[in-house]
């Protein structure tokens, strides 16, 4: 057992015996896995997408947390190839307008360079701060990679999807 897996044992023992919440700031997503209720992401010091754990990695609708579920290691396929976020992440010296996260994102829209995202209501749990949720956007979904992904997660999980 590592270190990091008695730590958290330890955490989430106290966390249950004094009834109380915990906040874990990570960018391991297999950590956030076993360790988190609801889940917030963040890009560029703000939060882009949150909802609950099965939310996030099943029904993602953020770009970025596609990416960011894209680029984990995958145990259940033979392709050892990692995704990664194309570009660099923002100065945060120098603000820009619109969507921070658009230089990076293959599937950024006009508006994206303009005017930051509202968040936009999934669910009473679930949001997400992306252009492409507003009504008058293109249709666009997931890459059909990450779909498969999350089904092998699901499948792994024992998740069916009424569970999302």
């Amino acid at each position: 057992v590592t270190i990091q897996a008695k730590i958290i044992e330890l955490i989430r023992k106290v966390q249950k015996e004094r009834g109380i919440s915990v906040i874990y700031i990570t960018h391991d997503l297999g950590v956030v896995a076993k360790v988190a209720d609801y889940v917030n992401v963040m890009y560029a010091g703000k939060i882009v997408e949150r909802g609950t754990i099965n939310e996030i990695y099943y029904d993602p609708r953020h770009p970025y947390t596609w990416g960011l579920l894209s680029a984990m290691p995958d145990l259940d396929t033979a392709d050892e190839r990692l995704y990664t976020i194309p570009g660099s992440p923002p100065n945060l010296l120098h603000e820009k307008a619109g969507d921070a996260f658009a230089p990076r994102n293959r599937f950024a829209l006009v508006v994206d360079d303009k005017a930051d995202p509202p968040m936009f209501k999934i669910s009473d749990t679930h949001y997400a701060a992306t252009w492409l949720l507003d009504p008058r956007a293109p249709k666009v979904d997931m890459p059909v990679e990450l779909k498969a992904r999350i089904e092998r997660m699901k499948k792994g999980a024992g998740i069916d999807g009424s569970e999302l």
